[in-house]
């Protein structure tokens, strides 16, 4: 699946092992090529996130599976079931 602005959705196959998820991943395991994003589990709300910056403040080694329960939507104000999502950015040329 292909983001309207071009982005690509779905990672780089064998990056991420389907039996765990993302969960175990850390900030740090990420390419710098890679986008971190976050989506709403009630309103669906999808949204990329700052992960320099989170990084900056809880640290490169923290798990997405540790700040997922931190994660509060910016439309609706869920903070229950909300997840990660991890993209590429598209390179031309």
């Amino acid at each position: 699946m292909r983001h309207r602005r071009g982005i690509d959705l779905i990672p780089e196959k064998g990056a991420i092992d389907p039996d765990r998820g993302i969960g175990h991943l850390r900030l740090a395991d990420l390419a710098d090529d890679q986008l971190l994003g976050a989506r709403c589990s009630r309103c669906d709300h999808n949204q990329w996130v700052d992960r320099w910056a989170i990084a900056g403040k809880y640290g490169h080694d923290v798990t997405l599976g540790d700040l997922r329960p931190l994660l509060k939507c910016t439309k609706c104000g869920n903070t229950k079931g909300n997840g990660f999502r991890i993209g590429r950015a598209h390179r031309d040329g």
